[in-house]
C-alpha cells in the first residue's frame, strides 16, 4: 500500500483530524500507537487549525483597511472604520515539523501486524487508485478562494487525476461566462480590478477537463470574493 498525505492546507487538516479521530478510538488500539504521539499530532492540529483562522480573520480586515485608505484618498462614502478581528485564545504552542509527525505516525501504524487495507482506507492514508473515465463522470472540482499580490483573486485547486478546469466567472452568480482554461494550479485572475475605491462582488465556478477541451463531471459548488480597487 501507498501513503497519502495531502498537500493541500485545508486538506491536510482534514486528513489529520480523520486520522486522529479514528485512530484514537477503541476500534484502532490493536494498532498500539503511542498515546503521547497521537496526544502531541491532536496539539498541532489545534494550533495549525487557529493560525488558519486567524491568518483569514487578519486577511479580510487588511483588505477592509485598505479599501477604507483609499475611499478617503480618492473619494466617497467611508462608512464604518473595519473593526479588528477578535481571534480565539492562542491554543498552547508546539513545535516546528507538523507534518513530519503526523508522516511518522503513519508509518508507525503501517508497522503494525494489525494494519489491513481496509484500515488504511478508513483511517485516509492510503494514496487514492488511479481513476478511470468510467468513474470520473461525478467529478466535482473543489477550491478556495484568496487574494494574490495587487489584490488578484487567487484561485486555489487541486488537480488531482484530471487534465485541468475551465474556470467560469460572474458578477451576479447567476449569468457565468468562460474567463479561461488551467492546467496546473493555481490561477490568478488578472482581470482589472474595479476603480479606486469601488468594491465589486466576482463569482467563479469550476469544471474539470479531459481531452485539454471538453468539460468531464459536474460544475464546482459557487464561491463569491469581494475585489476592491486599489
Amino acid at each position: 500500500m501507498k501513503v497519502f498525505v495531502d498537500k493541500t492546507e485545508d486538506g491536510l487538516q482534514n486528513q489529520i483530524d480523520n486520522f486522529l479521530t479514528k485512530a484514537t478510538s477503541t476500534n484502532y488500539a490493536l494498532l498500539g500507537l503511542e498515546a503521547n504521539k497521537l496526544s502531541a499530532l491532536r496539539n498541532d492540529w489545534n494550533l495549525n487549525r487557529w493560525l488558519i483562522q486567524s491568518n483569514n480573520s487578519v486577511a479580510t480586515y487588511v483588505m477592509g483597511l485598505v479599501a477604507f485608505k483609499n475611499i478617503l484618498r480618492y473619494g466617497g462614502n467611508l462608512g464604518t472604520l473595519p473593526e479588528l478581528p477578535v481571534l480565539e485564545a492562542t491554543p498552547p504552542i508546539t513545535s516546528g515539523g507538523m507534518e513530519k509527525r503526523f508522516r511518522d505516525l503513519i508509518q508507525d501504524a503501517m508497522r503494525s501486524p494489525a494494519m489491513t487495507e481496509a484500515i488504511a482506507k478508513d483511517l485516509g492514508i492510503v494514496a487514492p487508485a488511479a481513476m478511470t473515465i468510467a468513474n470520473k463522470f461525478d467529478a466535482k472540482p473543489t477550491f478556495k478562494l484568496t487574494y494574490s499580490s495587487g489584490g488578484h483573486p487567487l484561485i486555489v485547486w487541486k488537480k488531482g487525476p484530471y487534465e485541468g478546469v475551465e474556470i467560469q466567472k460572474s458578477s451576479d452568480g447567476t449569468n457565468f461566462t468562460k474567463l479561461d482554461r488551467d492546467y496546473k494550479p493555481d490561477f490568478i485572475d488578472k482581470t482589472d480590478l474595479p476603480a479606486p475605491a469601488t468594491a465589486e462582488v466576482w463569482y467563479y465556478r469550476l469544471i474539470y477537463l479531459i481531452n485539454e477541451t471538453e468539460h468531464l463531471g459536474q460544475w464546482s459548488d459557487v464561491q463569491k470574493i469581494s475585489v476592491i480597487g486599489q
